[in-house]
């Protein structure tokens, strides 16, 4: 009776490393081998030009994309989007268009002075990244 019930204990053991070990090398091949897949976080930064915006003027928004220090260049998703921080109803949305080295550009025109939200929100590499910087329109 109690070889029984030890044969049984290691079968059940052994059987169970095996499994162990077989979910565990599918998941680690997977992440690894996902191409263009990376823990590290994407960087955006945000600019626009020229720096002091006046009322009337051509703004040209930036937001260069990178991941562990290179360029992205495939990223499935730039949108600046811009809001009047006075009247939230007013918004307006920019495709961002790439321009090389990680770089995507958009343009919009201010008709009229005032404070504005700028959010450029970037979808790459299965990550999301939403960073956001107040812009004033001189009149």
């Amino acid at each position: 009776m109690m070889k029984l019930s030890l044969r049984r204990g290691l079968m059940g053991l052994i059987m169970g490393m095996t499994l162990a070990g077989c979910s565990g090398n599918d998941h680690g091949n997977m992440n690894m081998s996902a191409a263009g897949s990376s823990m590290q976080p994407i960087k955006v930064e945000l600019s626009w030009s020229p720096e002091e915006v006046t009322a009337g003027s051509k703004v040209s928004f930036k937001a260069v994309v990178t991941q562990e220090g290179k360029p992205v260049d495939d990223a499935k998703e730039v949108m600046f989007e811009i809001t009047d921080t006075a009247d939230k109803s007013k918004k307006i949305e920019i495709e961002g268009k790439g321009d090389g080295d990680g770089a995507y550009v958009g343009e919009n025109t201010f008709e009229e002075a005032g404070k504005f939200t700028v959010i450029s929100h970037v979808t790459a590499r299965t990550q999301h990244s939403m960073p956001s910087k107040e812009l004033v329109v001189q009149p």
